[in-house]
């Protein structure tokens, strides 16, 4: 399988220092964790309009730390109208986080 992270947009991040890339992604692995259990919550009460938020604020970490495929994931979740469609895209996010979460602990 491809790597979910774009390494080589995390080494010119971090200037090739690699502690400081574990840094960063290890921030975004447990920030990611908070906003998927918050977007769980929204889906389950119907909150759209915090679904909206939690999407804006995983797309912006994920793209931060070069994560693309939860960037793009989670940009469409933000621009999402009904709950029918928001479903199956939180669950590919989870998914996709739990791939990056065995990819950085790797």
């Amino acid at each position: 399988m491809a790597s979910l992270i774009d390494w080589d947009y995390l080494a010119a991040l971090s200037g090739g220092d690699r502690n400081f890339e574990q840094e960063l992604l290890q921030a975004f692995v447990e920030d990611a964790q908070l906003r998927l259990a918050s977007l769980a919550a929204a889906v389950a009460s119907g909150n759209l309009d915090q679904i909206k938020r939690d999407a804006h604020h995983l797309k912006g970490s994920s793209g931060n730390v070069g994560v693309t495929a939860i960037q793009n994931i989670a940009a469409q979740l933000e621009q999402q109208t009904t709950l029918a469609a928001a479903q199956p895209l939180v669950d590919e996010l989870q998914q996709l986080y739990q791939a990056v979460v065995s990819e950085v602990a790797a």
